[in-house]
């Protein structure tokens, strides 16, 4: 049995001009059945360019090859509201995974590494 593709939604219906209704509804159609399928799905056409891209990639993975101690320090406080900022999986988990948790730049929540540097500078384009 061949294995699925992963899900692709195009985006281009929400940066277009024009009351596309049905486009923007398949969109988000797409997007559903993608998570309640496959839990995950590609994005293309959403207007980010690929040297911006790029240049979060290096920066994450140049975040990320740094010791613990580093990292923990842009986790949230105990008693904030959300969990932003770096964290990772207890020990005892079977999913090891760390990450980075941001929203929009406006947001009062962020906790971003002061390095690398240009890491702030960059996530909030």
């Amino acid at each position: 049995m061949p294995t699925p593709a992963i899900p692709t939604v195009d985006l281009s219906p929400f940066f277009t001009a024009g009351d596309d209704e049905s486009g923007l509804k398949k969109c988000k159609d797409l997007i559903a059945e993608a998570c309640g399928d496959y839990g995950f799905f590609q994005i293309v056409n959403h207007g980010v360019p690929l040297d911006l891209m790029n240049q979060a990639m290096e920066l994450s993975k140049a975040f990320f090859r740094y010791l613990d101690e580093v990292k923990r320090e842009c986790s949230s406080s105990p008693d904030s509201p959300l969990p932003a900022g770096y964290n990772k999986q207890p020990d005892h988990s079977p999913d090891k995974n760390e990450y980075l948790l941001m929203f929009p730049p406006e947001s009062p929540f962020d906790v971003l590494p002061t390095n690398p540097p240009n890491f702030r500078k960059t996530s909030e384009v």
